[in-house]
């Protein structure tokens, strides 16, 4: 952005030729740095809420008389743990952190998901309400889907395909006139918004060859369902603040019902890991 307003004081046109080259390269290079030092932060950030949301119930003291609720809540939770460290040590990643999302930020949502990733350390951000009674058949999806995004490394890509497009804008507000440079920056934002719409099929695909079609449908008809009890008002802000980034429910139903898997899989393997020697598992090395 201060590379876009220094051109336009020195008057964009042709005329700045290559001049304007090395100051959409620092712009890009900006960027690029800055989205990396805050992908660093982040994933520290997970290491620690961590600590003080999924550790906190699943290795603190368990009652004297633990509730049938309490018990199946940290068996889950002990089997997740087990998987995604399975799977960590399987693709060389030195650590990969969970932590509850809406036990870490006081606006978190139970019903979220998302994933970091930066070089060789991720983290995973759960929704409680994936635990629960009522939606613990959806875990293994969501679980599939937030791995897709790490192990495909989309947070790195995503910096890449940003410092490009700020590199291009630059120039276009360099070289070209004004109305051709903002409808150049719409075509980018466009383009970027449509590669991250990919990225989230691209993962939803992969659920779907693990867990089966119907699984994957049956989260985003969840989804679908619990946007309906809101009002129009509601909806209409929430379908306009995720399109930047996500696709609507109903593409995605339509794509995992178009990808070539079977309608349903055998067991996932994160059931097979539920076992009940009660041991707190270690941590992924």
């Amino acid at each position: 952005m201060v590379m876009t307003a220094v051109i336009t004081r020195r008057e964009s046109g042709t005329h700045l030729g290559l001049d304007a080259l090395p100051m959409a390269v620092i712009a890009s290079w900006a960027w690029a740095l800055h989205s990396a030092s805050a992908l660093r932060a982040l994933v520290t950030e997970g290491f620690r809420a961590q600590h003080h949301t999924w550790n906190r119930l699943l290795r603190s003291r368990p009652p004297r008389d633990p509730s049938p609720l309490y018990s199946t809540l940290v068996q889950r939770m002990r089997s997740t743990e087990r998987y995604l460290h399975a799977v960590a040590r399987k693709h060389r990643l030195h650590q990969l952190t969970i932590a509850f999302v809406d036990g870490w930020d006081q606006d978190g949502n139970g019903n979220e998901a998302a994933s970091l990733h930066d070089g060789r350390r991720a983290h995973m951000w759960l929704g409680s309400h994936w635990f629960g009674p009522e939606d613990t058949e959806h875990l293994p999806v969501v679980l599939e889907h937030e791995l897709g995004h790490i192990l495909r490394r989309d947070n790195q890509r995503s910096t890449v395909v940003q410092a490009t497009g700020v590199l291009l804008t630059v120039l276009a507000a360099a070289w070209l006139p004004l109305p051709l440079a903002i409808l150049a920056g719409v075509a980018l934002r466009l383009l970027y918004i449509g590669w991250s719409w990919w990225s989230e099929l691209a993962c939803d695909a992969r659920a779907v060859r693990i867990c089966g079609r119907d699984a994957v449908i049956a989260v985003w008809g969840r989804h679908t369902a619990l946007l309906g009890e809101h009002p129009r008002r509601v909806r209409l802000r929430h379908g306009l603040r995720s399109a930047s980034t996500h696709p609507p429910y109903g593409l995605r139903m339509w794509w995992a019902s178009r990808t070539n898997a079977p309608s349903s899989s055998g067991p996932h393997p994160l059931m097979t890991l539920s076992g009940a020697d009660g041991q707190a598992p270690t941590r992924a090395a």
